[in-house]
């Protein structure tokens, strides 16, 4: 049994993992003298027309990204005076009111979604005693989902910030005759 070691257990090894690794490997400026001419020229063609230029194009970008230390991905706004602050007619504040509402309303629905997603996550993980357990994630869910509401709810699909103004202004003046209701 030329499989087995000489005491009859597991077989010994076979090959040299060392030069294993070096059958394979291909160096265009390094001794190649143990592969054939045809595998020489099909390596040397692969890497001078497809390695070489990736590498190099790959090598700029980084080069590039380097340059830039500002992530492209963490873009930051400056915050910009709310609609209430513009002038009728200046057609440049309101519109950058109006996309700093859409930031604005973007970031809200997702501070509810992971609001949403930590209590339903609990809810999984604690099973039937999830009422108990996850009374606070329940709690903060229902105050942003509240808020949200508030904020932006019978808004529309086309909510803009004047309409979420008008809203505001609204609910405010209704507030104060609840409250001149309750002092008479």
């Amino acid at each position: 049994m030329a499989d087995q070691g000489d005491d009859g257990g597991p077989p010994k090894k076979k090959f040299d993992i060392a030069s294993w690794e070096e059958a394979y490997t291909y160096n265009p400026g390094g001794d190649n003298s143990h592969l054939n001419p045809v595998m020489k020229t099909l390596l040397a063609t692969f890497h001078y027309t497809v390695d070489k230029p990736v590498t190099a194009i790959h090598d700029w970008i980084k080069a590039q990204q380097q340059k830039n230390k500002y992530p492209y991905y963490h873009r930051k706004f400056r915050r910009v005076p709310g609609i209430e602050d513009c002038d009728i007619n200046d057609q440049v504040c309101i519109y950058e009111a109006n996309e700093q509402f859409k930031r604005d309303h973007l970031v809200d629905q997702e501070i509810l979604r992971l609001a949403r997603q930590d209590w339903m996550r609990c809810c999984f993980e604690e099973g039937d005693s999830h009422y108990v357990n996850c009374r606070d994630l329940k709690q903060r869910y229902d105050s942003a989902q509240n808020g949200y509401d508030i904020k932006y709810g019978d808004l529309g699909v086309y909510g803009n910030a004047f309409k979420a103004f008008m809203k505001q202004k609204h609910r405010m003046i209704e507030e104060r005759r609840e409250a001149e209701k309750q002092e008479s």
